[in-house]
């Protein structure tokens, strides 16, 4: 049976209600554990709920199991993504926007208050910019899965490791033995703590070995996307439920590059991020004061005439690392930990409904189909930009909003979703100022050579 078509929105901050028939051996399950599991997904967030959908969605029929850390579903995430394909979740969208703004200052990099002053507006009406929330997409997963009667879940088991033999792989969790055909590791992915081999720890340089992507090599870049949002509803209209504001530098960059990020769902209600491209020490209080101090200059908003539904806070790894994402026979790392991160934006739903659906044919059907998501000139740019983006932060925000005011909207949404040809590319690289990106380009191969090298 595949996922419901029906639209039903869960209030923003529920926490969801797991169905009892899918806690392994739980008292409503009324099935067994498993002695020899077809495949364990360790780690059922995003990337591991859509993993398990897909493999049903492809004929599975064995025994699959779901291990995860966390003991309860909250909402605690919002993923947005251009409807530029089918997913098995599209039809879960809170929002469904056409029209988009960038805004930068003239003097990007000053610090103090910062009117506006660069405004690029566009609109691609054929391919929408859904926004999905956490605890949507997790009800509707969990709920599919359930129907199956052939996956189990395991909430607030942290698995420890494993053993591969020739036909089969020994995890161990905390407290039980575990054997399964297929692992996918699907756990996420943290910034790296070391920049060489000399100075990553034994566990470090195991976990790089691995491929979980710790940063290992300076040739890498290594980009974190810090960011607290909250979900509010106002007591008086404010919002345009037809365009969001993908990226507001109008704010201080004094302490690091940063924007705000608004997605709105009708006029009283909308997502608001503060998000940082760097390394920061801010407090979580300091993230909410910066919305507080934003909603009051943008809507004339006080914190008395809002409500707070729902809170998400995050680290998004964004590098130009390579991710071995098949790391043995019986091995598969999959979301963030297997590259499912865009390098040079941070985005990653699609990404992990593609890899999904390509682990599910190799896994269930036999077919072994690379998923082409990186071609080689795309992730050149990626990593260019990327490494930019490290290197002259100040100057991001005019860049930011060049790109988005010179390049024609379509052209965009398909290099942003991965589906740009050369042409688009072509349009990308016309449009970006010439001065730096030869430097970074230049650095991101030097890199690359001597990578190799080693």
């Amino acid at each position: 049976m595949p996922l419901s078509s029906t639209t039903v929105h869960l209030p923003r901050g529920a926490v969801v209600e797991v169905p009892a028939s899918l806690l392994e051996g739980g008292p409503g399950s009324g099935r067994a554990p498993s002695s020899l599991y077809d495949v364990v997904i360790l780690g059922a967030g995003c990337a591991g709920l859509s993993a398990a959908v897909a493999m049903l969605d492809a004929g599975s029929t064995g025994p699959i199991l779901l291990i995860d850390s966390r003991t309860e579903y909250r909402d605690d995430r919002t993923w947005c993504f251009w409807d530029v394909e089918p997913t098995p979740f599209s039809h879960l969208a809170r929002s469904r926007i056409t029209t988009w703004e960038v805004r930068a200052s003239r003097n990007s990099g000053s610090r103090g208050s910062i009117p506006p002053g660069l405004s690029a507006r566009a609109s691609a009406p054929a391919t929408a910019y859904l926004s999905l929330a956490a605890n949507d997409f997790y009800q509707a997963a969990l709920d599919r899965l359930a129907e199956s009667g052939t996956v189990g879940l395991l909430l607030g088991e942290p698995a420890l490791g494993w053993l591969e033999s020739p036909t089969e792989v020994f995890l161990t969790t905390a407290s039980r033995q575990i054997r399964a055909k297929q692992i996918v590791d699907a756990r996420g992915l943290r910034m790296p703590v070391a920049a060489s081999p000399e100075e990553a720890s034994p566990v470090e340089a195991a976990e790089a070995r691995r491929g979980r992507g710790t940063r290992i090599h300076p040739s890498e870049t290594w980009l974190p996307q810090a960011f607290v949002g909250l979900h509010i509803v106002t007591e008086r209209p404010v919002f345009d439920p037809g365009s969001c504001l993908l990226m507001d530098f109008t704010v201080d960059q004094g302490c690091g590059l940063r924007f705000m990020y608004v997605v709105p769902v009708s006029t009283t209600e909308a997502l608001v991020e503060h998000v940082f491209l760097t390394e920061t020490t801010l407090s979580e209080v300091g993230f909410v004061a910066g919305i507080d101090l934003y909603l009051a200059r943008e809507f004339g908003l006080e914190p008395r005439d809002y409500r707070v539904l729902a809170t998400e806070r995050g680290c998004i790894p964004m590098t130009d690392s390579v991710f071995r994402d098949r790391p043995s026979p019986r091995v598969t790392l999959l979301g963030t930990r297997g590259g499912a991160t865009r390098p040079s934006t941070g985005y990653t739903f699609l990404r992990i409904q593609r890899s999904c659906r390509a682990l599910a044919e190799r896994l269930v059907r036999g077919t072994d189909v690379r998923d082409p998501a990186d071609p080689p000139t795309r992730s050149l740019l990626d990593a260019i930009f990327l490494r930019f983006l490290a290197d002259h932060p100040g100057r991001a925000p005019l860049v930011f909003h060049r790109m988005f005011d010179r390049v024609e909207p379509s052209a965009l949404v398909r290099f942003l979703s991965e589906q740009s040809d050369w042409r688009d590319n072509a349009r990308l690289i016309l449009a970006l100022p010439k001065g730096r990106f030869p430097a970074a380009a230049a650095a991101v191969l030097l890199g690359r050579v001597r990578h190799a090298r080693h």
